[in-house]
């Protein structure tokens, strides 16, 4: 193994130069790295460090992925569950507030029956108490009507007693039998 640039053990590694910068520590750049030219390169002590740094990641991986889908398939059998509660609570839920709504609903038709029947019976009472006052004042000019009448009659009575000389009478005594 001879000396190589950052760029080709992150392409023989299969992780990219800042992967790579990122991992190594200052310290650790000083032991390693040597600058020729524009490049630097990575002793072959270095190389292994860096390829060790990201061997344990892959091999990480690939253990832990089985495991994860296991219980992946654990936690989705259990999630399942939880959401198919949640579904059967919820559905309730919805079935209890359109239960709740359809009364209001129904509790608010009633009220607006009582309400229309009770402002027809106030017009009904109101219709007749306008009657009864046009009637009471119908018997109230007849009454007056009577009085003036029976005070006509009198003074009729009185004046064919004394003659008196007929005279044009105006529109105001005509109308009130003033002599």
């Amino acid at each position: 193994m001879s000396k190589k640039t950052i760029k080709e053990l992150a392409e023989e590694i299969g992780v990219s130069k800042t992967a790579i910068s990122k991992k190594v520590t200052d310290k650790q750049k000083k032991t390693w790295f040597a600058k020729i030219g524009n490049q630097f390169v990575i002793n072959e002590e270095g190389q292994k460090a860096i390829k060790s740094m990201f061997e344990p990641v892959e091999n990480n991986q690939s253990q832990t992925q089985p495991q994860t889908s296991w219980r992946n398939n654990a936690n989705q059998v259990g999630d399942s569950d939880f959401y198919q509660k949640q579904l059967l609570a919820k559905d309730n839920q919805i079935d209890m507030l359109q239960k709740l709504l359809k009364d209001q609903q129904n509790l608010l038709d009633q009220q607006q029956r009582l309400t229309l029947q009770t402002n027809k019976q106030i017009e009904q009472l109101q219709l007749e108490n306008s009657k009864n006052i046009v009637e009471s004042a119908n018997t109230k000019e007849e009454i007056a009507n009577q009085d003036r009448q029976s005070v006509a009659n009198a003074t009729v009575e009185e004046t064919i007693d004394i003659p008196t000389p007929q005279t044009k009478k105006g529109f105001f005594s005509r109308l009130f039998n003033i002599n």
